[in-house]
């Protein structure tokens, strides 16, 4: 028999303290999805919406920017195009928002097949044509042309000035103003050479004949007959200053 009593049993182990059950890391995972599980329920409940996300872009370059496309503005008012040729009519009338379309102004009806040709007497309205742009009428007269009292009348041109009699210099000053092409001058005599300059001589026929009415001036000529200064003018156009003498 032993003379040592066996040793006595170890001393039971304290209990866990209950407090300390949740710090486990099952509960704090399980604990973290409830959370976010029941923020996303009630944002989604109330209209909160999931949060927006950001654009991923490949680069570093800035977004597009919003191209806003607006109506073009109407037209303030039309332009006055009266006594400006046709062509610069046209760009003028065009820049300010409208289209232009032409007619005849005089009783001849004839087409503006160049522009430059053509000069502004009358404009009005012409209402909307394809596009939805304004459009203007213009009523036109060839250049050089005077405007009609109304539009589609007949042109006031100019009737010829007598200068029979007059020094070829005064005469010239005196069809200035119509516009003619050219004035001719001619010598009276057949046998008689105009100088260099014939201004001093007088003028003893002209052709076309006092009172005419001149259509077109512009493209007109006046021929002028003249005799020198001491010569009396011939009965007729072409004869002989000094006779030819008998065989």
């Amino acid at each position: 028999m032993d003379s040592y009593p066996s040793a006595p049993p170890p001393p039971p182990s304290p209990p866990r303290e209950a407090g300390r059950r949740w710090w486990r890391p099952g509960v704090v995972v399980v604990a973290v999805v409830v959370l976010f599980a029941g923020v996303w329920f009630v944002r989604s409940f109330f209209g909160g919406g999931s949060p927006e996300k950001e654009p991923v872009r490949g680069d570093d370059r800035p977004p597009r920017a919003t191209v806003t496309v607006s109506a073009a503005p109407e037209p303030a008012g039309p332009p006055v195009l009266v006594g400006k040729g046709l062509k610069e009519a046209k760009a003028v009338a065009s820049a300010a928002g409208f289209d232009v379309v032409s007619h005849d102004a005089s009783d001849q009806d004839a087409r503006q097949w160049d522009a430059d040709e053509w000069t502004v007497c009358f404009q009005t309205s012409a209402g909307q044509r394809d596009g939805g742009r304004p459009a203007l009428d213009l009523g036109v007269v060839r250049v050089g042309a005077p405007c009609p009292a109304v539009d589609g009348e007949k042109p006031p041109w100019p009737k010829m000035p007598a200068v029979t009699g007059m020094p070829f210099a005064r005469a010239g000053e005196t069809l200035g103003p119509i516009g003619f092409r050219k004035v001719e001058p001619e010598s009276a005599y057949s046998d008689v050479a105009l100088p260099g300059v014939a201004d001093p001589w007088k003028v003893c026929f002209q052709d076309p004949e006092p009172g005419k009415e001149i259509e077109n001036p512009q493209y007109a000529t006046v021929y002028l007959k003249l005799a020198p200064p001491d010569a009396a003018c011939p009965e007729r156009p072409y004869a002989r200053l000094r006779p030819q003498p008998k065989p």
